[in-house]
């Protein structure tokens, strides 16, 4: 009779490892493959605390009935949305095609404006070298080309972020049951605490974002910019990701400043340094009070790797990963594994959230 394979007994701790190396290689290797779907999936999520958080308004105002109330939040979310894709799109994307045709125009007259010294000379060769030839034409043609899949992963988004929504029980239970027995009250207590967190940061978001899009606007306005209601409004959501989405904005207002002539687009880049300043020295330190305090520097890389890693969608959602993973650091390894007493909530918020 023949014997089946049976390892030693001393090899079996060591064929163990082995085969949880590979189960976590696999693992990592799936997470690599599907990563824009999982960046989806978070997304969802994030909506759906969006969603969830304006129909929690509905209710502050006197509405009783949770699913009306949810209702309505979507609605007002979706209408929300419906208004800035119309400005942007339809008031706006006129601009912006004028001024893709009269690129060297416009290149030139940015030339004139800041080219008298050296610095200003070297920013004017670096963007003829950047849309000098095909250039120009080849990006282009890629962001036409990604348009249908960016709004067809947005319409996926906002699906499931509804699903979500109208009933997030089934997924936070599931995140549970996941965790070992003896980590299920600290799982739990973990999603609360993220739970919160994000809901405090889209709020600061949402304050950030409704600020500098009156500030921005108003200072292009005063410099005597066209359509600055519209790049203000660009300007306010560029917020969303921090550092990096500003600097992006900032280059329509001065490209179509440029086209106007005269002393437009010397006010525009004064008004936009007026603008930066506030921000860092009022705006940032008064909504940053109520949400978990990360540190700049931290933030900053986090965006360059996601967006290195990840790509676009890397760095729109890197900022509430960030919160995520600050959050789940503090409670799951700092608080639990190594019994520090931290709380990065202010707890008058936490009641408030919690009530």
């Amino acid at each position: 009779m023949r014997v089946p394979f049976r390892p030693r007994e001393e090899d079996a701790p060591y064929l163990r490892r082995l085969l949880y190396t590979i189960a976590i290689a696999a693992v990592l290797i799936v997470v690599w493959r599907a990563s824009d779907l999982l960046l989806l999936a978070f997304g969802s999520v994030l909506g759906a605390v969006v969603f969830r958080s304006a129909g929690d308004l509905f209710q502050r105002i006197g509405l009783k009935n949770k699913d009306l109330s949810l209702g309505l939040g979507i609605l007002l979310c979706l209408c929300v949305l419906g208004v800035m894709g119309y400005l942007l799109t339809v008031q706006f994307g006129v601009q912006i095609a004028n001024l893709i045709d009269n690129l060297p125009e416009t290149i030139a007259a940015i030339e004139n404006a800041v080219g008298s010294n050296p610095v200003g000379a070297a920013v004017v060769k670096a963007v003829r070298a950047a849309v000098s030839g095909s250039a120009i034409a080849d990006r282009l043609g890629q962001l036409v080309a990604g348009t249908g899949e960016v709004l067809l992963n947005f319409v996926i988004v906002v699906i499931g972020a509804m699903f979500i929504a109208a009933n997030p029980g089934p997924y936070r239970r599931a995140m549970i049951l996941l965790t070992p027995r003896a980590g299920r009250p600290t799982m739990d207590r973990a999603l609360g605490e993220v739970g919160i967190a994000l809901r405090l940061w889209l709020k600061a978001k949402l304050i950030s974002m409704t600020a500098m899009t009156v500030l921005i606007g108003g200072s292009l306005w005063l410099a005597g910019v066209e359509h600055w209601m519209a790049l203000g409004l660009l300007g306010g959501i560029s917020e969303f990701v921090p550092y990096v989405g500003p600097a992006v904005a900032m280059l329509p207002a001065v490209g179509i400043a440029a086209t106007q002539g005269g002393d437009v687009l010397t006010y525009t880049l004064i008004a936009y340094l007026a603008t930066r300043v506030i921000e860092a020295w009022l705006i940032t330190p008064l909504v940053n009070r109520q949400v978990v305090n990360i540190p700049p520097a931290l933030t900053l890389f986090v965006i360059l790797g996601a967006g290195a890693v990840f790509g676009i969608y890397g760095v729109f959602f890197a900022g509430a990963l960030l919160v995520v993973a600050y959050v789940g650091v503090r409670e799951l390894y700092i608080r639990d594994t190594l019994g520090e007493d931290i709380d990065g909530v202010p707890r008058d918020v936490k009641k408030d959230m919690a009530e």
